[in-house]
């Protein structure tokens, strides 16, 4: 539950967040696409998305605007401080920052359609999830995080409790 940020006044509201359920690195996103069939290994598939980030890098910083297809675009912004006129404007005093910017391509752009949702718990009663287990503890109230002991029910259905059948909890 929060405020919203626009109306200060409101009643709290619940309001969906984004959670990744793991992290791929590099290794295994290449393993990944080698594994849709493709004739090349997972180390060739490493070693060309190596360059290629090295290449974006090396052309963003020569001006270059890349543009990869369904990927998008890349380009460079600039956060700067204002000089009172042209002839002040200093580079190196000026410019405080040039970051990589991302224009998504068009199967980016929304996601909503092919997106699955599905109902977690939230960072801090995942937290007060695992806390409990490792304490042994049997029942989690998630509305406050508190936990109380007892002996463990694997059997039971209450998303509440906490079992000891391996299974995840959340």
């Amino acid at each position: 539950m929060r405020k919203n940020p626009q109306d200060k006044e409101a009643a709290p509201k619940a309001y969906a967040s984004a959670q990744y359920n793991s992290v791929m690195t590099l290794e295994k996103f290449a393993a990944h696409i080698a594994s849709h069939g493709s004739v090349y290994s997972r180390a060739d598939i490493t070693a060309v998305l190596t360059l290629a980030v090295d290449c974006i890098h090396e052309q963003l910083l020569a001006g270059q605007k890349i543009e990869l297809g369904d990927l998008g675009a890349f380009s460079v912004t600039l956060n700067t401080k204002g000089a009172d006129s042209a002839e002040e404007f200093n580079p190196a005093i000026h410019i405080k920052r040039v970051k990589a910017r991302w224009e998504m391509g068009d199967k980016f752009l929304n996601l909503t359609e092919e997106a699955d949702f599905n109902l977690v718990a939230n960072r801090k009663q995942q937290a007060a999830v695992l806390k409990a287990v490792k304490a042994g503890d049997t029942t989690v109230d998630l509305t406050t995080g508190s936990t109380s002991g007892g002996s463990t029910d694997s059997g039971s259905t209450d998303s509440g409790n906490v079992g000891d059948d391996g299974n995840n909890p959340l």
